[in-house]
């Protein structure tokens, strides 16, 4: 078991660290490094559509010591997946040797490893729901009364799983949906707890809670955190910010997960014979987050990691040798696809607008750049600018002038003139059935591309 373990971890690690700099930031990593040179300020404050701080907190040190570049910006979502993967090991109390099949799922997964690449919150999540989840399993192992005033090991169970909660609550807003869930299935059963194990467990999570979102307690709160959350992401719903249909997340697991999604249903009708805490809990948390994210009006693909993950530890209760070998290859075949072989083709669902190697071009940029574009446009552009001599409207004298397709139709004069490629992306998600062949075999589009197009004025001089 040691050396298996040891494999899967570096098998993970490996994946998520390998040319780990060589994708062009995204346009929420370029945002998010913003914030956490605002944390090494001293000037963040919390904003409910960047999500929590616990994101900006841990990677703020990593760019003060090592320089920011777009592999220290990822370095700590890159080693939490390897973490991610570690811990489902824990589960062999639960469920033996099936864990080690459901941890070489989640090291290959090709969504899972794709967003333990990025400078985003996903793999935050992961890690912490799986911690959480492991200790609450624990520490219902054993019967206890409500009423039992106690604190013993199994408090121990309680107050981890509480750490790890306010931890995930530190860092996005999907906690709220999280803790409903467990809240409900729990309450099934509310005899299974001792109230004084659960004040103290919500007394360690509030100090948690309170000390990331008051910035260490240097700073008021406001409004409370959840309410300011709650509030947002309920307004963002309403409007449907970023809507898409009921199957949009259906889709993405039949396109990525298709065997693992199979053997998940193989284990909820064994489940039906025999239950098991174990897969009671999994196959809740499986079906209410299919159901829950189904539902609500922001259809971005990062959020599929949190059905997932309870797929991914169903599944490797029902695998057999021969579905274990076929289901590997599958999810590695497009772990590398998706992840080395072309990191921003925009035929891949996965990737939500992904921003395009051009960008790495500014880099090159030299004297006085205009820039004539929206805000919502040119980044993460701005990142790849810093330390020049930018201006964000039209500056007649710019050596260099950067416009989307609108503005470049006003500029007068002689320049040399270039293409830039921002970003692309594609509306796949009522794909033509006779394409998805050619996109499982060689990720091509599922429907018509489009891009994000400025253009490069030069001086000639």
């Amino acid at each position: 078991m040691k050396i298996q373990a040891v494999l899967i971890i570096l098998l993970a690690a490996f994946l998520r660290l390998y040319e780990l700099g060589k994708v062009p930031l995204f346009y929420d990593e370029s945002i998010h490094s913003y914030f956490a040179n605002l944390v090494l300020k001293g000037a963040y404050s919390y904003n409910p559509a960047y999500h929590g701080p616990l994101l900006f907190y841990s990677v703020a040190p990593v760019i003060a010591f090592f320089g920011e570049s777009e592999f220290t910006l990822r370095l700590i979502p890159a080693v939490l997946g390897t973490l991610f993967v570690a811990s489902i090991l824990l589960y062999r109390r639960f469920i033996g040797n099936s864990a080690i099949f459901a941890a070489i799922f989640a090291a290959v997964s090709p969504v899972i490893v794709n967003y333990s690449r990025f400078y985003r919150e996903d793999v935050y999540q992961l890690l912490f729901t799986s911690l959480a989840i492991y200790f609450i399993l624990c520490y219902l192992e054993k019967k206890k009364s409500w009423k039992e005033l106690k604190v013993d090991r199994d408090s121990l169970y309680l107050i981890f799983a509480a750490i790890f909660l306010a931890f995930f609550a530190s860092v996005k807003e999907t906690f709220y949906i999280f803790a409903a869930l467990i809240a409900v299935y729990l309450a099934l059963d509310l005899k299974r707890i001792r109230s004084s194990d659960l004040l103290i467990s919500a007394v360690v999570f509030l100090t948690i809670y309170l000390c990331m979102y008051s910035n260490f307690f240097t700073s008021a709160i406001s409004e409370f955190p959840a309410i300011k959350a709650i509030s947002y992401w309920k307004y963002q719903h309403d409007i449907a910010r970023i809507s898409g249909p009921p199957y949009y997340f259906l889709e993405l697991l039949l396109l990525y997960d298709l065997p693992l999604l199979i053997l998940a249903f193989i284990a909820v009708k064994r489940w039906l014979k025999e239950r098991d805490e174990f897969k009671s809990m999994f196959i809740f948390l499986f079906f209410t987050n299919l159901i829950f994210y189904s539902y609500m009006q922001e259809k971005v693909p990062w959020l599929l990691v949190h059905i997932e993950f309870p797929m991914i530890m169903l599944a490797a209760t029902a695998v057999g040798k021969r579905s274990f070998v076929l289901s590997t290859i599958y999810l590695l075949y497009g772990c590398v696809f998706l992840n080395f072989v072309n990191p921003v083709n925009p035929a891949e669902p996965a990737l939500y607008l992904p921003t395009q190697f051009d960008v790495k071009e500014a880099r090159k940029f030299e004297g006085k750049i205009s820039i004539v574009a929206r805000a919502d446009e040119y980044w993460p552009l701005v990142w790849y600018l810093k330390g020049k001599k930018v201006y964000y409207s039209y500056v007649p004298d710019s050596d260099i002038i950067i416009a989307n397709y609108i503005e470049a139709s006003k500029i007068e004069g002689e320049w040399k003139k270039e293409n830039l490629v921002v970003r692309c992306w594609t509306f796949w998600t009522n794909p033509s059935i006779e394409k998805i062949p050619e996109f499982l075999i060689f990720r091509k589009p599922l429907a018509e591309v489009y891009c994000l197009n400025f253009t490069i004025f030069r001086k000639i001089y």
